[in-house]
């Protein structure tokens, strides 16, 4: 099918589950273990068959409590020597009667531990007749990214994950730079930090090959008690979990493909639809905090189609959305369509070579008829509502908001470029009761990474996102150990601008540049270096430079 996007689960660029499987352990279920048949008392006749039922089956769930039965007195013809059975087997086969050849019921037996290298055998009983197979469920247990589950016949898939992301925060200049657009004061303003990035746990599968289903929260997330528009404090600061991926989907719907209901990402943004897990630097762009996701962290409840070719080359989806300015899953009344298409003109050696084109779309309502706009500093150095303003519209009433945003992006071999554009409409815009028809706001940003131990971006082709990056060689350095190998290791580097001025809107402009260093440990764990220079100018601030660094510890599951 096609995972604060967590991790991909089949094919879902936002949430991330490998399909491969390692060690398995079988466990059976059977109902007929619980319950007698329908279909047997049936046949067997009413409440007679169903009482017969029920003392077989008391009679088997207790037999383990009963003293053993008595010996049977001695036949009357003693049968023929035979050789002890070794200690530990099983009883010797049950004998068949030579005058009508009908074998005797099997046998089960119970064995305890005596304490030593054997087991004895205490009792046997008859074992109860056989049942409808199909009504007993294989299941198949391994560890692969997580605890994964599988039935035999492939028809039922479950699998429980999680994220966890830690960040240490340093910002470089004087405490009166990292003021909010508008000159207020922030609460953490140049104060260093370490936090809980994301603390994210996940259920996910699907069944009878048709239907999937996520369920993903986010611990991490936290939110401010204060009435108004009074300065959040850490003095009333509280945990909220945030749901993220919360969703049910049918596969295979005539002429529309997949069909998803519930919480999801939006159909706008290469960047927004990438999983938290393979970020190649430690923030989204400055698209992402002011059009993406501004409030509801790039997701929203709705309906959505989503389909491709059969060569997979070109995808589409699209959908209606109810809009949120929160991340708790609450939206009124109002609606937003959206819809994102990409396309690989250019596809060769499984994605070592290719290039995406992508278009996105998100417009509608506003809720409230009225945006807001803003963009805090590229690096967080505490829960998002503290985080230092740099641009910021503030609240504009008006009567929709149209967004677009084509996307490019490029591998070629070690080498990957990928670059994004945003534009946003806000129609009849009437800041301070003076309306001045329809106002444009822009942004956007490029970046280049490189691999320097030779691995390549991985590229899913359903998704039209780049996916997770398995190292040629996992880090392995143990003591005693001359093996060793040192993961796999990225640079790279990103320029972002955005642009809130417009007409008599003031909300400031910033452009940032962020230098990266990954260091992928394997597949699931990496260790990220960021180092941040942003130049904002909005009303309110002192126009100029501040800079920070930061470092992540990564892992998922």
């Amino acid at each position: 099918m096609p995972l604060d996007r967590g991790f991909r689960y089949r094919g879902d660029p936002r949430l991330n589950i490998s399909k491969l499987r390692l060690a398995h352990a079988k466990t059976h279920f059977s109902r007929d273990q619980a319950s007698p048949s329908h279909a047997n008392m049936r046949k067997t006749g009413g409440l007679a068959a169903s009482a017969a039922a029920i003392c077989a089956l008391c009679g088997s769930a207790f037999a383990d409590q009963l003293p053993p039965p008595p010996p049977a007195p001695p036949a009357s013809t003693a049968p023929a020597p035979s050789s002890p059975a070794p200690p530990g087997d099983s009883a010797a086969p049950p004998a068949v009667d030579s005058n009508n050849e009908q074998e005797s019921p099997p046998t089960r037996t119970r064995r305890v531990n005596t304490g030593g290298s054997t087991s004895a055998s205490i009792e046997s009983q008859p074992l109860p007749a056989s049942t409808d197979d199909t009504r007993t469920f294989p299941i198949v247990g391994s560890w692969t990214d997580g605890l994964q589950l599988e039935s035999e016949d492939k028809q039922y898939h479950f699998h429980f994950g999680g994220i966890g992301q830690i960040d240490s925060v340093w910002y470089i200049g004087p405490a009166s730079a990292f003021n909010n657009a508008g000159g207020s004061t922030s609460t953490v303003q140049n104060a260093s930090a370490t936090l809980l990035r994301r603390a994210i746990l996940q259920a996910d599968g699907d069944l009878f090959q048709q239907f999937d289903y996520v369920i993903q929260f986010d611990f991490a997330n936290a939110s401010n008690d204060n009435d108004g528009e009074q300065a959040p404090t850490f003095g009333n600061l509280t945990t909220s979990p945030a749901p993220l991926n919360i969703w049910l989907q049918v596969r295979d719907v005539p002429y529309l493909g997949y069909v998803r209901f519930g919480n999801q990402t939006k159909t706008i943004g290469m960047d927004n639809n990438t999983s938290a897990t393979d970020l190649p630097f430690m923030e989204r762009s400055d698209n992402q905090d002011a059009f993406y996701g501004p409030f509801d962290n790039g997701f929203s409840l709705g309906i959505t189609a989503w389909n491709w070719t059969p060569d997979e080359r070109v995808t589409w989806r699209y959908g209606i959305f109810r809009p949120a300015t929160n991340v708790f899953g609450v939206a009124l009344e109002k609606y937003t369509i959206g819809a994102r298409v990409t396309a690989l003109p250019w596809y060769e050696d499984d994605g070592r070579a290719l290039i995406h084109l992508g278009l996105g779309y998100w417009g509608g309502d506003l809720v409230q008829d009225e945006l807001r706009d803003r963009a805090r500093v590229i690096l967080r150095n505490a829960p998002g509502f503290t985080v230092p303003i740099l641009v910021d519209t503030m609240e504009i009433a008006g009567s929709h908001q149209y967004t677009i945003g084509p996307e490019f992006a490029l591998v070629w071999g070690s080498l990957t470029i990928q670059a994004e554009y945003a534009g946003q409409f806000l129609t009849d815009a009437t800041p301070n009761g003076v309306n001045v028809g329809t106002v444009f706001y822009r942004g956007g940003y490029v970046e280049a990474l490189y691999f320097l131990t030779g691995e390549y971006q991985p590229y899913d082709k359903r998704a039209g996102v780049f996916g997770r990056v398995t190292p040629l060689h996992d880090y392995h350095l143990k003591k005693d150990d001359c093996h060793w190998s040192c993961g796999a290791w990225q640079v790279g580097v990103r320029f972002s601008w955005l642009d809130l001025n417009d007409k008599t809107i003031d909300g400031g402009n910033v452009y940032d540049w962020t230098a990266g260093l990954n260091w992928f440990l394997n597949a699931n764990m990496k260790v990220q270096f960021n180092a941040i220079a942003e130049h904002h100018d909005a009303p309110g601030v002192t126009p100029g430079w501040i800079s920070g660094a930061g470092v992540r510890v990564a892992f998922d599951f």
